[in-house]
């Protein structure tokens, strides 16, 4: 209770503060070692006092000590444990707030201290590092929340709101210029959990087609790449292609629509120009391994294909002469 009352305490005077801090330190520290295995529920409450501490500009900027104990203990302790908390004590809930909060973190961009007039250097880089670890705490956070929920195997019914989160998160880094959500944690979104991605894939492709961000677009399809891989089945199987076929059937006017809104606008930047041509490369391999070049290329349409052939060429007409 001592520990719990400590929490409650204002944080404006730095004594306090780090009196305060030291204790819920102690006391997540002291669940642990009560609570031993990783099953329980209540490491879900020490995890979230500790992201607390480790967040409040109180703690580690005022003792950087006590912020690299408190990260090797959220590292160490919980993050790369054995096992993690399971049991229908573990509310969907729980994680869905936990969810919402990290991914907000982890897109959070890095603001400057008006208050301080000419910070040093030293300062500056402070508070950069200090900035840099939150993002990996976030993501480290989202990676091992998605692994609790995995292991409970909810209904894909009580699923919906994380995937709202999701797709709130997928459109603000889209629309909003103060997203600084990293593509490559969001492609290890949709590596690590497949699931995520095939709910959120027509969203995706959507979103990639009318984005006004060209920067966006094409840094975004690698996440298509990385969804369709795990949608459809690289074995020879009969049954196996069959299904892979008719998943990727159901999304072909989508992904027409894309490769269109691509090649009709192509980037000017010859990197870009890249990427796209890598995709488009990709989309035709995978098109061409179900045998459904035919469907492609009727869903595609005829300005389309005129595009395709004067922007990718012999990318374009292999895909063509497999059909004939």
């Amino acid at each position: 209770m001592v520990g719990k009352a400590a929490y409650q305490l204002p944080l404006a005077d730095p004594v306090v503060s780090e009196r305060v801090l030291c204790t819920g330190y102690n006391l997540s520290y002291t669940f642990i070692k009560i609570f031993g295995n990783h099953r329980k529920p209540q490491v879900l409450k020490v995890y979230s006092n500790l992201v607390q501490a480790f967040v409040n500009p109180h703690t580690t900027e005022g003792s950087e000590q006590l912020g690299q104990r408190i990260w090797s203990i959220l590292q160490k302790k919980i993050f790369k444990a054995k096992d993690y908390p399971r049991g229908e004590a573990v509310q969907i809930s729980t994680l869905e707030s936990l969810l919402e909060k990290n991914l907000k973190l982890a897109s959070k961009p890095f603001k400057k201290k008006k208050s301080v007039v000419n910070p040093s250097k030293k300062k500056q880089s402070a508070s950069w590092n200090r900035h840099k670890m939150i993002t990996s705490l976030a993501q480290n956070s989202t990676f091992w929340i998605l692994k609790i929920i995995d292991g409970r195997k909810f209904p894909e019914s009580e699923l919906q709101q994380a995937f709202d989160i999701f797709q709130g998160a997928l459109q603000a880094y889209f629309d909003s210029k103060k997203s600084q959500m990293k593509s490559e944690f969001l492609k290890e979104i949709f590596r690590r959990r497949p699931w995520v991605g095939h709910h959120l894939f027509e969203f995706l492709l959507e979103k990639c087609c009318g984005s006004k961000s060209e920067f966006r677009r094409v840094e975004a399809l690698d996440f298509v790449i990385e969804i369709l891989k795990s949608l459809v089945s690289v074995s020879t199987d009969e049954s196996g292609q069959a299904a892979s076929r008719k998943i990727l059937d159901n999304h072909l006017p989508k992904l027409c629509q894309l490769v269109k809104e691509l090649v009709t606008n192509m980037p000017e930047k010859q990197s870009r120009r890249a990427e796209v041509r890598k995709f488009c490369s990709r989309v035709f391999q995978i098109i061409t391994s179900l045998n459904l070049s035919v469907s492609f290329l009727k869903a595609l349409g005829s300005d389309a294909q005129t595009a395709c052939e004067s922007q990718l060429g012999e990318l374009f007409l292999a895909l063509k002469k497999h059909e004939q």
